[in-house]
């Protein structure tokens, strides 16, 4: 207990060195400055009364915007939680950077600790953390979501080891709710996961005393993991339609094709701060990491060889050496897929598309060869041996890696209140994120010939409501992102406009009566015509028929799991 204490206590110092540029006054300069303004008005969303949030208010060059039917809203559940503990927004954003770090080291710690013991686990853990492209992901580019999956993968693979290690119902749980969590904080993680995952799984059932009991629970696990997640991706697969998300991902800039890594990159590879285009000359580091890739080599070069040598005198030994062996090829078929030569897998699986940038595959080069590095410490029988080539390789990662944690400038003028501003929200984010518009949004080329919205900073609207045609006297008395309620008094029939895009769920009625929406203008609007004399309007975005459905198989899925929990504990206090 006392040598897990101290190892945990490493991981928080590791994290906190880290993380030292969280410290200073405002925030550092990153690709996807978006963070703030989506917690904002995810915050505005959830204290509207709308669960699970889907539409948002503010984003969508002031219109609205369905954010989270296709963006995993995890990370921004966790920062709520910050925010609602007291701290502001961007507080808020820091701890969820730094609890991305700290929780993923410990969820290395805890995986490879049942695989091999405490100092590998540490070894590993450290590796996981000080990875360069967790570098690049918290520092360069921003990406909240992607460094926050780097929690969940460890867990993942450590919950299925369990389950097929032991047989437990407990770990059917864990692993389907692992997965799920990955799901809702990165879809865009989890669908090349979701490729390598199953090798491993594999391997796990093969290994496994009762093959076929192993092959039923991680299969109903998966299920389980489906059925949990179903409100956000069931909707977020087949709505995706109405929205021009294609016309964005999948051309132009936004292209696969264009971002392609050369192998020499993967070695090697100048620290920048630039972006990812054609060729070498990106402007940031697709570096896997010397030290990454040699112990790699070395842990794989050690299991093949126990294994012909010795023939791996116990069965322990003989399973964790093709385990390493899986893991490496999981981490070749990684950086495999980074490079030009994979063109023709992702050629033939469209979905991948959506990844839009092949080096996401960098994620699991760090996942497998963290653990490998928690092998090869393994691999050492005498533990000064283990001790001192544990400390050897640690400095050896330190030194060079260190240094990549931290930003290329501050923003220290950066405040809660700038960021949260309704300039910022509306235009300012929003001119640089669009996807989920709804198709009718008309698209044109800027100068690098990529699509952005024909939407100008004078069309961002001032007011929630406007009047197109007739006069009306208007008054509000509820206005939140996913409902507006209020009073319209005219002599005549009145055309109003209600400043958010028109989208599936959207609905209006005009005394508790339906009537239909217009959505017939440039920028797709809600329009109403509204007839004569005083008249209550409601204008509300409700679930369509495939989110209800969603909703309750994940609240089905839910209660399920909650039982199954009950069960497992009043078992273990009877």
């Amino acid at each position: 207990m006392k040598k897990t204490l101290l190892a945990l206590a490493v991981i928080l110092v590791v994290s906190i060195a880290l993380s030292l540029p969280l410290f200073a006054p405002g925030f550092y300069t990153i690709h996807d400055d978006q963070q703030f303004a989506r917690l904002q008005v995810f915050d505005q969303a959830l204290k509207g009364g709308q669960f699970p949030v889907r539409w948002v208010g503010g984003l969508g060059f002031g219109f609205g915007y369905p954010l989270f039917i296709f963006y995993p809203p995890l990370v921004y559940i966790v920062g709520e939680a910050f925010h609602l503990m007291g701290s502001g927004t961007v507080e808020s954003i820091k701890l969820v950077v730094f609890l991305s770090i700290f929780a993923s080291g410990v969820a290395m710690y805890v995986f490879v600790k049942d695989l091999w013991g405490r100092l590998p686990a540490l070894v590993a853990a450290l590796f996981y953390m000080l990875v360069p492209y967790r570098a690049l992901d918290i520092y360069v580019r921003g990406a909240l979501a992607e460094s926050f999956s780097f929690v969940w993968l460890p867990l993942i693979l450590w919950s299925f080891f369990k389950l097929n290690q032991t047989g437990k119902s407990v770990y059917i749980i864990l692993s389907a709710i692992f997965l799920s969590l990955l799901m809702l904080t990165h879809n865009l993680i989890l669908l090349p996961f979701m490729l390598l995952l199953p090798i491993y799984l594999v391997f796990l059932i093969m290994a496994s005393p009762n093959k076929k009991q192993s092959a039923v629970y991680s299969l109903l696990s998966t299920v389980l993991a489906l059925g949990l997640s179903a409100f956000f991706w069931i909707p977020a697969l087949l709505e995706k339609k109405f929205t021009i998300v294609d016309q964005l991902l999948l051309v132009n800039l936004a292209n696969y094709n264009m971002h392609f890594v050369y192998p020499q990159q993967l070695w090697n590879w100048t620290w920048g701060f630039g972006g990812s285009t054609l060729g070498t000359a990106d402007g940031i580091s697709f570096k896997i990491g010397k030290l990454h890739i040699l112990v790699s080599i070395a842990a794989f070069i050690i299991a093949v060889f126990t294994l012909v040598k010795s023939k791996a005198s116990s069965k322990l030994s003989t399973v964790n050496c093709q385990l390493s062996t899986v893991l490496f090829c999981l981490f070749l078929a990684s950086a495999f897929m980074t490079t030009f030569y994979s063109k023709f897998i992702w050629d033939m699986i469209p979905p991948l598309g959506y990844l839009q940038f092949p080096w996401r595959f960098l994620t699991f080069t760090a996942l497998f060869s963290s653990i490998l590095a928690g092998y090869l410490i393994y691999s050492l029988k005498v533990p000064v041996f283990k001790l001192a080539a544990a400390v050897g390789l640690l400095i050896l990662l330190a030194v060079p890696n260190i240094k990549l944690f931290r930003p290329q400038a501050y923003r220290s003028d950066l405040t809660a209140e700038m960021v949260t501003s309704k300039e910022y929200i509306s235009w300012y984010v929003s001119y640089s994120s669009f996807e989920y518009l709804p198709k009718g949004v008309e698209l044109v080329r800027n100068n690098l010939g990529a699509n952005v919205a024909s939407i100008q900073k004078e069309q961002i609207p001032q007011s929630r409501i406007e009047i197109i045609n007739g006069a009306s006297q208007i008054s509000e008395t509820i206005n939140k992102p996913h409902l507006l309620v209020f009073n319209a008094d005219s002599d005549k029939q009145t055309t109003v406009r209600v400043n958010s895009f028109n989208f599936p769920g959207w609905t209006a009625t005009v005394d508790n009566q339906r009537v239909e929406i217009d959505d017939n203008n440039p920028l797709s609007l809600i329009t109403l015509n509204i007839p004569g004399g005083k008249h209550e309007i409601k204008v509300a975005f409700e679930n369509t028929p495939i989110r209800t459905f969603a909703n309750m198989i994940s609240l089905i899925s839910i209660i399920g799991t909650l039982f199954l929990l009950t069960k497992k504990w009043q078992k273990t206090t009877d």
